[in-house]
Formats: C-alpha cells, structure tokens, sequence
C-alpha cells in the first residue's frame, strides 16, 4: 500500500487501491519488479480507513505503507521494500502485548487478548481474524465475496 491507497469514499465504502507483483507483467509478458496497480480495488470497512489514515501520519508520505524503513527499526533497515512475513509476525505479536497492556492500564482486563492456545498468531491468521469480523458487519459479505 501507498500513500493515498484509500482515499475518502464520501458516502460510499471506502476502497482500497493496491499493486500486484507477482503477475504484473508489461504488454510483451516482461515481469514488472515495480509492480502495477490491481484492476479491482478491495473494499474496506470504515475502522480499516481510519486504521490507513492513522498509518499515513505514522510513515513518510513518499514510502510504502508497510516498508521496512518505516516498520523494522529494531534493526535499522534501510531497503525500500515491505516487510518480509516473520517481520509482521513479529510486528503483530508485539501489537497484543501492547493492546493487553493498554486495556490493562486503561481498568479494562476483559478487553486483553488472551494467549491463544494454538500459539502465535502470524499473518494468516490475523488476515482470518479481521475476515471474520468484516463479514459481520453489514454488507460484510459482499465485501468479502469482491475479495
């Protein structure tokens, strides 16, 4: 995702403007490393535009959403690519240690995210996870039949 991947929506669902790289590929069927835009965007519900919102204040306007300069300062990445999978495992688990910790500062223990007994919680999982609650949203499910 960049800057400007999801832009107001006005009245309608917000949608969310990404690139492909594993098929992009130029008119001649020459692979395209920069990527190319997808002909469909996906459909978001409002928290995930706010969730954008709050990111593109977070990270350089001209960079990647996700890029590891922005995202893997514990090791001071400088590459302009995206995150690889085991930093975003990482990146997720650190983010419910820190939402427990809040709820926990905040007199809330009921809002903590228990330690899941079928171990960490990587990308797919997490990917499932926000799936799961898109699709009990109104209209959810067309949301997640566009996908």
């Amino acid at each position: 995702m960049r800057t400007g991947c999801c832009p107001d929506a006005g009245d309608g669902r917000p949608l969310i403007y990404g690139h492909v790289f594993k098929t992009a590929r130029d008119e001649d069927g020459n692979r395209l490393s920069r990527g190319q835009m997808r002909d469909v965007p996906w459909v978001a519900i409002p928290p995930a535009r706010r969730a954008i919102q709050v990111l593109e204040r977070m990270v350089p306007a001209d960079g990647l959403r996700f890029g590891a300069t922005a995202h893997d300062f514990p090791k001071h990445r400088t590459y302009p690519g995206a995150l690889n999978p085991p930093t975003m495992n990482r990146r997720i688990e650190d983010f419910i240690i820190w939402a427990s910790a809040l709820a926990g500062r905040c007199g809330r223990p009921h809002e903590t995210i228990p330690d899941d007994p079928h171990g960490a919680i990587g990308t797919e999982r997490f990917r499932r996870t926000l799936a799961w609650h898109i699709a009990r949203r109104p209209g959810g499910l067309v949301a997640l039949a566009i996908q």
